[in-house]
């Protein structure tokens, strides 16, 4: 897995597609909400001090660089008499995970009473990347409220076994990822967590929040397209599949340094007619690959990885300038297309479970 990536996203990735909807708090202020439902189940912690955070994409929201958060809230169920609540904003330069996220702003507050809580920023929090990021660290026995609107990716869980994480670096959670039953977490919650923000900018000034090609929507709700990357890359970290495979490549330091050896991954050149149908709004390309991650016992890994192993493709060179990676999982199998980044000749992705690839064009 590469440092922080360049991508950029209409609306997160594959694995976090958001809906987010806007407010108008104020003139020039909006309330960043994720909840669709009027009904509400209450959610708590047990166990360990954990984090709980919504995530938000800022790209449809026509904003411009740097807005500032200077509210956030959180519907309170029950609280901890006398416990201290961090209070955390991050931003995030390429969606997914928020593994990579930076911490932006923080405070501190105790909550004592039921409601809707609502934290005011002693200075108002500036953010100028296209993702956010909205929690709460929470104590043991707290109680808040999140709609019953069904499974979801937009709240993510973090905890250590044992005591508190750095809050300045999310990778140090023991335990980091959504609520939708997906590992590791592995609890649905069907329902997302009632946490809002308040955004604002001056109109007119600043940089606009990056946008994607308008002209490709494949599919409702999931805008994705290459996004070229300038800066270097460790390309030597990169190995070949043996020659049944020989356009595809995998990151030796995710499987080597990441996962300390402990799996194995294993690339299967597939008949491309076997290949499920391209995603609506794509067009095919070339080859179809089967991948297979396998634990140290040599058993294959049906389940997501905690972490991704980066792939990348050698397009033709007639594709290489709009071409995306797709991941076709489940089953039936279906592809899912996800951020991809072209780097020269190469077109890359994060890969995060087993499954079949092969790359596409609009059209």
């Amino acid at each position: 897995m590469w440092p922080k990536r360049t991508l950029v996203v209409a609306i997160f990735a594959a694995t976090i597609m958001l809906s987010l909807t806007p407010f108008i708090a104020s003139a020039g202020e909006r309330v960043l909400s994720n909840n669709k439902g009027d009904t509400s189940a209450v959610w708590y912690i047990t166990g360990e001090q954990t984090l709980v955070m919504n995530g938000f994409d800022l790209t449809p929201l026509g904003l411009r660089f740097p807005a500032t958060i200077d509210k956030v809230s959180i519907a309170v169920d029950t609280p901890v008499s006398g416990a201290v609540v961090d209070v955390v904003v991050y931003q995030d330069a390429n969606g997914g995970s928020p593994i990579d996220a930076t911490l932006a702003g923080q405070t501190q507050v105790t909550i004592a009473a039921t409601g809707v809580y609502t934290v005011t920023f002693p200075t108002p929090v500036s953010i100028t990347q296209p993702v956010l990021w909205v929690g709460f660290y929470l104590p043991v026995g707290f109680k808040f409220q999140a709609d019953k609107s069904g499974t979801s990716v937009l709240t993510y869980w973090a905890w250590t076994s044992g005591g508190r994480f750095d809050l300045s670096k999310l990778s140090t959670a023991t335990v980091l990822g959504p609520s939708n039953g997906s590992a590791p977490v592995s609890f649905d919650m069907k329902g997302i967590a009632r946490i809002t923000a308040e955004i604002s900018n001056s109109a007119g000034a600043g940089t606009p929040v990056p946008t994607l090609n308008p002209a490709v929507t494949p599919i409702p709700g999931l805008t994705i397209t290459q996004v070229p990357v300038t800066s270097t890359q460790p390309m030597n970290v990169l190995k070949v599949y043996p020659p049944a495979c020989d356009t595809l490549f995998w990151d030796t330091e995710d499987v080597g340094i990441t996962f300390s050896g402990s799996i194995a991954v294993r690339c299967t050149a597939i008949w491309p007619g076997y290949a499920p149908t391209a995603p609506l709004g794509y067009a095919r390309r070339q080859m179809y690959y089967d991948i297979t991650f396998y634990n140290s016992k040599g058993e294959p890994l049906s389940e997501p990885l905690p972490a991704p192993v980066t792939h990348c493709i050698l397009a033709n060179p007639a594709d290489i300038n709009s071409a995306v990676i797709g991941l076709a999982t489940g089953s039936p199998r279906r592809f899912t297309v996800l951020p991809t980044i072209r780097i020269n000749d190469l077109i890359c992705a994060e890969i995060g479970q087993s499954g079949g690839i092969s790359y596409f064009v609009p059209g």
